[in-house]
């Protein structure tokens, strides 16, 4: 007995150390469990930009809410569509509460989709988890999929929607993705529920020419479903009365064939000629200017004769073209003008250059102020010295006096926000800096900020170290002063 009571009291004691051993375990508390971090929609890149992952460092969530929803609902002038492109390109983690925004992260798709990054934004959303529990991701995904001509993905997308499928545009998808599945009795089914939600006649007519094989009519590249269905149907979607009527999004996407250098270059001129000064307003021009540069280069390259050199200058500036520009101002030398110009159309003409360069230079800005200062507060050459000196040219003793004196109008942007604005810059937050400016830039429609805004934005860009950007919005502000 006694053997077997040591035995049991020695099993205790073993049994009793091991319950003290493992003590610790239970006796420091519940386990800890870290949980993934949600993934940051920003973090992941469309294209390379130059700019850093650092880009949102700092930046206001309030600040980027405001702007984001504008840049994909408003239309921008070149100049901000190309900051903004640039911006929402970038990888980069986002502001707290940002990054793990659906909404906001298919505000970025969407944004991207309309400044012409379409296959970019498929890109980023392929690496966006939980995409089919959120229709608006999803929307950008399938939108994009349809711009970049991957109807099938987008079908795809459709299908693994959780949420919302009822809505109008996933019937619209839905009958597409059901018509060219060969689903025909489902198709039509689904177009019959779809046609009373939707005001889209282009849609409900191209659908219908899927359907029934009536005339479909001429293309409509107004959204992603369209496009699909007109490519479907064989129409011409690079026509230009389609290209006319595109969405941004599409018409960026609708690459026009390579430009062939003109045989005959009188024509070639007087077509230009003709273009270039039918154009109205900015934005117009900028299409011309595009639409004629490769006359331009080839009548600067051959040494032709030009109708109207100050013109065909300013149009190769607006196509991006500075050195076609150069060369065309090179050639005129002397006191003579060329035909139709005026001293002060000069002047402007070599402010868009040092501009274009990257640099004010002080001679030029010298004499655009000493201008303005003789023309009064009607010349455009006001306004323009405003700009140019934005870019941080030197400027003598009697040129800063002048200027100090020039008013060229008023600002339409809110006053806290440039002041917001230039606190980003100066503190380089750049990308806070960049999306106060677009979203000054935006609320100002497709021809961008009025010369005095234009002013404060471009400083706050070459403050903030979006150096390009600033010569963009310098160039562009420039431009509008001398086209009507």
């Amino acid at each position: 007995m006694a053997p077997s009571k040591r035995l049991t009291t020695c099993s205790a004691l073993v049994l009793a150390a091991a319950m003290l051993a493992a003590a610790p375990a239970w006796g420091q508390g519940p386990v800890q469990v870290q949980s993934l971090a949600a993934p940051d929609m920003f973090s992941s890149p469309a294209a390379q930009t130059g700019l850093s992952g650092d880009l949102w460092k700092d930046a206001s969530p309030g600040v980027a809410k405001e702007a984001l929803p504008k840049l994909a609902a408003k239309p921008l002038s070149p100049a901000a569509a190309g900051l903004a492109r640039r911006v929402l390109a970038t990888g980069a983690n986002a502001p707290a509460g940002i990054g793990d925004n659906p909404e906001l992260g298919a505000t970025r798709a969407m944004a991207l989709i309309a400044l012409g990054e379409a296959k970019g934004a498929d890109a980023v959303l392929d690496r966006v988890p939980g995409v089919a529990g959120s229709a608006q991701l999803s929307m950008a995904a399938a939108e994009a999929a349809l711009i970049t001509g991957a109807d099938d993905k987008a079908c795809k997308i459709g299908e693994a929607l959780s949420v919302e499928r009822g809505a109008p545009y996933w019937l619209r998808l839905r009958a597409f993705c059901q018509a060219i599945g060969d689903q025909h009795d489902a198709a039509q089914l689904t177009f019959t529920l779809a046609a009373p939600q939707t005001k889209d006649a282009d849609y409900a007519r191209l659908m219908n020419a899927l359907l029934s094989g009536a005339p479909a009519g001429a293309a409509s590249l107004k959204n992603g479903i369209n496009y699909a269905l007109s490519r479907k149907l064989g129409l011409d979607v690079s026509a230009p009365a389609a290209v006319a009527a595109a969405s941004p999004a599409l018409k960026a996407a609708i690459k026009p064939a390579d430009a062939v250098p003109p045989t005959d270059l009188t024509a070639a001129q007087a077509s230009a000629v003709a273009a270039l000064r039918g154009a109205k307003g900015l934005a117009a021009f900028t299409d011309a200017a595009k639409a004629a540069q490769p006359a331009i280069a080839a009548l600067a390259g051959a040494d032709a004769p030009l109708e109207d050199p100050v013109l065909f200058a300013r149009a190769a500036l607006a196509a991006d073209d500075p050195a076609t520009a150069q060369a065309i101002r090179g050639k005129q030398t002397g006191d003579a003008l060329p035909a139709g110009a005026a001293t002060t159309d000069l002047a402007l003409l070599d402010a868009t250059l040092a501009a274009a360069g990257g640099k004010a230079d002080s001679q030029v800005l010298d004499g655009l102020i000493e201008r303005g200062a003789q023309g009064g507060a009607k010349s455009p050459a006001q306004p323009a010295a405003l700009i140019l000196a934005a870019l941080g040219g030197v400027m003598g003793p009697e040129a800063r006096a002048s200027l100090a004196t020039f008013d060229p109008g008023k600002s339409a942007a809110p006053a806290g926000r440039l002041i917001v604005l230039d606190d980003a810059a100066t503190a380089g937050r750049q990308g806070e800096t960049a999306l106060l400016v677009l979203s000054i830039a935006a609320d100002a429609g497709p021809s961008g900020p009025g010369p005095v805004d234009r002013a404060r934005l471009v400083r706050a860009l070459l403050k903030a170290g979006l150096e390009a950007d600033a010569r963009a919005f310098a160039v562009e502000g420039l431009l509008a002063l001398q086209v009507k």
